[in-house]
């Protein structure tokens, strides 16, 4: 159990995701308390895993929380139905719920999405059925950064074969009909 004492309105947020079994990595001023044992936390920031059943859990959840889509602490002006959305194209962006403030975004800056920051995420107990998978505090310098992640390394059976050199001397030979002294 990590020893940092999170509002109790985050942990319900927090477990009202795993409840519905939204697969998500934890960032921003959260996953930096959690590291540096503390901070100023005013929300949650997430990225969710984008396939389809995990996109449908989340929508689950934050309906479950009553979330509306809000800018700064208030109801986003535009009056837009996320429900009825594809929450693709509207992330980044921010909900409002009945427990805390919870930032989507599928592609944060420095980072190509869930799989990248799964991949060195630890997954830590902060209560109870609060136990989120935690970006690697490599990971959130580089989203701080705003460093792009290294391409993956291709394995040697998938790089094309180099193409045999010959002189071309050996070429002109080769050639039928003609002889070269």
């Amino acid at each position: 159990m990590s020893e940092l004492q999170l509002d109790p309105d985050l942990i319900m947020a927090l477990q009202a995701l795993e409840t519905h079994r939204v697969e998500f990595v934890l960032v921003g001023d959260v996953a930096s308390a959690i590291y540096n044992h503390g901070g100023l936390v005013a929300g949650l920031e997430i990225v969710p895993g984008d396939y389809g059943r995990n996109i449908e859990r989340l929508m689950g959840a934050l309906d479950a929380m009553q979330a509306e889509i809000g800018v700064a602490g208030r109801p986003d002006p535009r009056g837009i139905d996320w429900r009825s959305a594809q929450l693709h194209e509207l992330a980044p962006c921010s909900f409002m719920t009945t427990y805390a403030d919870i930032d989507v975004n599928f592609k944060p800056t420095g980072t190509t999405g869930y799989r990248d920051l799964f991949q060195d995420s630890a997954r830590i107990e902060l209560a109870p059925g609060a136990r989120p998978d935690v970006a690697s505090p490599e990971d959130l310098d580089r989203m701080s950064h705003g460093a792009t992640p290294p391409p993956p390394a291709l394995p040697p059976a998938a790089l094309p074969p180099e193409p045999d050199l010959c002189a071309d001397e050996e070429i002109r030979a080769s050639q039928p009909g003609r002889t070269y002294y």
